[in-house]
């Protein structure tokens, strides 16, 4: 605890200095202990030592020399009143004759100038003196000026103002926290309690201090809510700043213990945490001026990372295939991954050219991930789907009230979504020419321009582009600008179709029928080998759920010139006993089974849908793709068979039908 060494010229006024004393106290809340000192007693060979001496006046300076060893934490009490007291002051009429009475005529004196300084001399000061009083030189003054002396007024006077003890001067109170070097926020809290409650001469120092303390109170806010422990010191070491998050910390930080090179992201331990540490110099050229030491806490940032990915993740804007998550075994497939890897370790531009269904987005998405910019944004968006100025508003968003329907608070586009990421255009063939002259901006400046605005934005975004169009062909066209060809090419990369990789279908095949693998005949696997698959890796997984789904490979059916026909794979009783075998999936047949179900659920509380007719035509044998049925069933509404209705009533069979059913054999 820091000690206060108060020295008084004698113990005379002992409430006056009870009041002093309980004021220092107060401020200071328990962080000081106070010894008092009183010349008329000190004999030669005594000695005052404290943290901090307190003179009682000015006239103490000499002599309380000879008592103490040095004078740098030497202060003379300032004076002040309550402000609770200054409205009645300036009530007194201007240029009036005031007495000040005070019990002796040092403290009058020094009254005298407190009032001056604090800037109050509307009126006339005039120190009481007993010998003027006894000669009636008072008799027409009506007004008085005393500080808790009113005994000593004299009785003529009607007006007398009590402006009790005076205060300590704010001055004072934040000289004393500077010398003892206290800092905490209690003191600083009642420092400006106090500071609101007495009237001070230099309103500019002490709107400063407010200043600071507010400003200090805000920094203190934002440093301790955004998970750093800041502290800054001077070139001294001593400690200027500390929020509440270093404090609980360290409690009494020194900078010896942040001693070092300046540096970002160093790895600092205290006790049993580790944390990294930014220190930075301040300086003005070679001269340093101190040190700001920031610190993170392992635990937290470990906590801030796995709060980011999980809201990247809730909110769609990641990448989620890795090159793991590429199929292949053939030479080609991995001679393209290897090349997808040295790119993906820069930040140059990439354009992925493949058929549609050959994993472009894949790739991208496992570039992104394999890239520095890992665990930051990745957005995509199919440049083939949207309009020219929905495209546009998209990507670079726009400002409030720019168009019909736009947002009232206008909306960020997806580069600066992507901003420190990655950014996928799907189709990039397929845009205007207009956005293909402001992509072309973007590539070059790194700068966009929302939509009715213009205020250039910096962005630090990688962009990755794809098509399956030949853009070179559409250059020599003049459907593509062949500047923007080359700023999007600076990596070309061409991913394979299907049919130039045969035998990376099988472990496809495998990986997506998943358990359903081994159901596949083997003649199957050779023919689906062997097959062109136009629609590339997509189509031959759709084909794989159809299989999983329905039972068959309709590419197979296509294969083998029947869009209809498809061999049912065996079912066979305890005994062996063929159950059903290769039934013939006829037209006429197919009809003739919609047609028998429709009529038996041909009951008004009743509605027959896609789903059910597949299954019971599954169950009689016939295997037929959704898209195939929907075909079959317009081509018998066109014939006047059955009727599809919308909603729940679903699909009816007419009277036409019914007849034509009842014409028909039974099914075998």
């Amino acid at each position: 605890m820091k000690k206060i060494a108060i020295v008084y010229n004698n113990m005379d006024n002992s409430s006056a200095i009870t009041h002093i004393e309980q004021e220092i106290e107060k401020v200071f809340a328990g962080e000081v202990m106070l010894d008092h000192y009183y010349i008329d007693q000190m004999k030669a060979g005594d000695h005052i030592t404290a943290d901090a001496i307190l003179l009682n006046g000015q006239q103490l300076l000499t002599t309380v020399r000879p008592y103490i060893q040095e004078t740098k934490n030497m202060i003379v009490l300032t004076r002040s009143i309550s402000k609770k007291h200054l409205t009645e002051l300036l009530q007194i009429p201007k240029n009036e004759n005031v007495l000040l009475v005070n019990d002796s005529e040092v403290s009058t004196m020094e009254t005298l100038y407190m009032f001056y300084e604090l800037g109050i001399f509307h009126f006339n000061l005039i120190p009481f003196n007993e010998n003027d009083y006894a000669a009636g030189a008072y008799k027409n003054i009506s007004y008085a000026i005393t500080p808790n002396e009113v005994e000593l007024v004299p009785k003529e006077v009607s007006h007398v103002i009590d402006i009790g003890y005076r205060e300590i001067g704010f001055d004072t109170l934040v000289r004393l926290a500077d010398i003892l070097q206290l800092n905490s926020e209690t003191l600083s809290s009642n420092l400006i309690h106090y500071l609101q409650s007495v009237v001070e001469p230099s309103m500019n120092s002490h709107n400063n201090y407010l200043e600071s303390y507010v400003k200090s109170l805000i920094l203190n806010e934002l440093l301790s809510d955004s998970g750093f422990a800041v502290l800054a010191f001077d070139a001294q070491g001593s400690l200027l700043f500390e929020n509440q998050r270093a404090h609980n910390i360290f409690h009494n930080p020194q900078f010896s213990d942040f001693v070092g090179k300046d540096g970002k992201n160093l790895l600092f331990t205290y006790g049993d945490s580790n944390y990294l540490m930014d220190r930075v110099s301040l300086g003005n050229g070679d001269e340093k001026l101190g040190y700001i030491i920031s610190l993170r806490d392992e635990h937290e940032i470990r906590e801030a990372e796995n709060q980011l990915n999980r809201k990247i993740r809730e909110k769609g804007v990641f990448a989620k295939y890795h090159f793991s998550d590429i199929i292949c075994q053939t030479d080609v497939m991995s001679q393209c991954i290897s090349t997808a890897k040295k790119a993906a370790l820069t930040d140059y531009t990439l354009l992925i050219h493949g058929e549609s269904g050959t994993g472009k987005e894949l790739f991208a998405q496992s570039i992104h991930n394999y890239s520095l910019r890992k665990n930051k944004p990745f957005l995509a968006i199919n440049c083939a789907a949207l309009s020219e100025n929905l495209l546009e508003s998209e990507l670079f968003g726009y400002e409030p009230g720019s168009f019909t329907g736009a947002q009232k608070k206008g909306k960020m586009g997806l580069f600066e979504q992507a901003n420190t990421g990655t950014i996928f255009l799907d189709e990039i063939g397929d845009i205007s020419s207009g956005l293909q002259s402001k992509l072309l901006r973007v590539l070059q400046e790194k700068q966009i321009m929302r939509v009715g605005s213009d205020k250039i934005i910096n962005i630090d975004v990688r962009v990755i582009t794809a098509t399956n169009k030949d853009l070179k062909q559409l250059v020599s066209e003049g459907k593509f600008r062949e500047d923007l060809y080359y700023r999007l090419s600076v990596i070309p990369l061409d991913i394979p179709p299907l049919r130039s990789r045969r035998d990376d279908i099988l472990p496809l095949l495998s990986f997506f029928a998943g358990s359903d693998f081994k159901r596949i005949p083997e003649k199957d696997k050779k023919l689906l080998c062997d097959y062109e698959w136009p629609g590339n890796v997509r189509e031959l997984e759709n084909s794989v759920i159809c299989f999983k789904t329905l039972g068959f490979f309709p590419v197979l059916n296509s294969a083998k010139g029947t869009a209809d026909t498809a061999d049912s794979y065996q079912d066979t009783d305890a005994s062996g006993t063929e159950k059903r075998s290769h039934i013939v999936n006829t037209k006429e047949r197919t009809e003739r089974i919609l047609l028998d179900l429709l009529y038996n659920r041909s009951s008004a509380y009743h509605s027959t849908g896609r789903p059910e007719m597949l299954h019971f035509l599954r169950e009689n044998g016939v295997l037929i793709s959704d898209g195939r049925l929907r075909e079959l069933l317009s081509e018998m509404e066109e014939e006047g068979l059955i009727r599809i209705e919308r909603g729940r009533r679903g699909t009816s069979i007419t009277e036409k039908g019914i007849m034509t059913l009842d014409t028909k054999a039974p099914l075998l």
